[in-house]
């Protein structure tokens, strides 16, 4: 298995962002993305413009957000245009069945932002009966999102949905619009897949098949009965292996925040049954007895002056 960096948030010239589709791409490939999705607001234009453009080895999927009176939707890998515009307080559902009858992914954007009238539509306010249609929830978003409160709000948010039984992921958003400070940290999203291509992609971002950092890379499975499990997948109730092991994180901009994982935190459904000490590069092996639901990973350690902080968040495996 291998995990490829993406950025599942971003913006050109073609709504409010400051750069090119060109260079979008070329900044993405500075930076050390393996995979961009562009999601301009309420337009696909660029997406005429990277299929002509040499994107190199970043693969690029094609996107929107949403952007309405009543929240911001990330549509992610339609095969076709869903007419945002139809979509109500309480009739999101429907436009929600209609992105995956498109084949698209929907993930809830920035949640818990300041809404009206600072920034119109910015705060998630759609009443959504039926989560299943919802792929994921971006729990952390923008520039230093540990340090935000919303981030938490949002992480409460997924939490509480996952303990309701619906089977939806976390994501990270840079939310980029142009180019960022160095004092400013951003959150990154690594992508489990046997190969990069967008079929194998856009496969585990449905079935939940990544995690979110502040830096640090991880791999992480299950084993049950001679079988391996990647994140999203089905397990049975019973005994389990798992195998974690972090490394250093290797993006350039982000070392200089020092982010050093100590911590991995087991949750099964709503509690926590166990943290292991864990030292950078060296694999863990845990036996683990699994119950009905779900059961996942955090990842904690120092960074940024601060002690005992949120550094990874694996997306659940489900047991039933």
């Amino acid at each position: 298995m291998n995990y490829y960096l993406a950025e599942l948030h971003s913006h050109t010239r073609h709504s409010d962002g400051d750069f090119s589709t060109a260079e979008l791409l070329e900044q993405a490939h500075a930076f050390g993305y393996d995979i961009l999705a562009i999601t301009d607001h309420n337009t696909m234009a660029p997406v005429r413009e990277f299929e002509s453009l040499e994107t190199g080895d970043l693969l690029v999927l094609p996107g929107m957000e949403w952007t309405t009176f009543f929240g911001h939707l990330l549509v992610i890998g339609a095969n076709r245009v869903v007419d945002w515009r139809k979509a109500t307080i309480e009739t999101i559902d429907e436009s929600l069945i209609e992105v995956k009858e498109a084949q698209g992914l929907a993930g809830i954007a920035h949640p818990f932002s300041i809404g009206s009238p600072i920034c119109t539509g910015c705060h998630w306010d759609y009443h959504v009966n039926d989560y299943h249609l919802v792929d994921f929830i971006e729990v952390w978003n923008r520039l230093n999102p540990d340090d935000d409160y919303r981030s938490q709000l949002a992480y409460e948010m997924w939490v509480d949905l996952l303990n309701q039984g619906y089977r939806i992921s976390c994501s990270a958003g840079r939310d980029w619009h142009r180019e960022e400070a160095a004092k400013d940290n951003t959150a990154l999203t690594y992508i489990g897949a046997r190969e990069k291509t967008t079929q194998a992609i856009l496969a585990s971002l449905k079935e939940g098949n990544y995690y979110i950092s502040l830096g640090p890379k991880m791999t992480l499975h299950l084993q049950q009965n001679g079988q391996v499990y990647y994140m999203g997948q089905e397990l049975l109730p019973g005994k389990a292996q798992l195998e974690i092991t972090v490394d250093a994180t290797t993006q350039a901009k982000l070392k200089t925040f020092n982010f050093n994982p100590t911590t991995v935190v087991l949750w099964q459904n709503n509690q926590i049954i166990g943290c292991e000490e864990m030292v950078i590069g060296e694999a863990i092996h845990l036996p683990v007895e699994l119950e009905s639901g779900y059961f996942r990973i955090e990842v904690f350690g120092t960074g940024k002056g601060k002690t005992d902080k949120r550094l990874m968040i694996g997306n659940p495996f489900y047991i039933a």
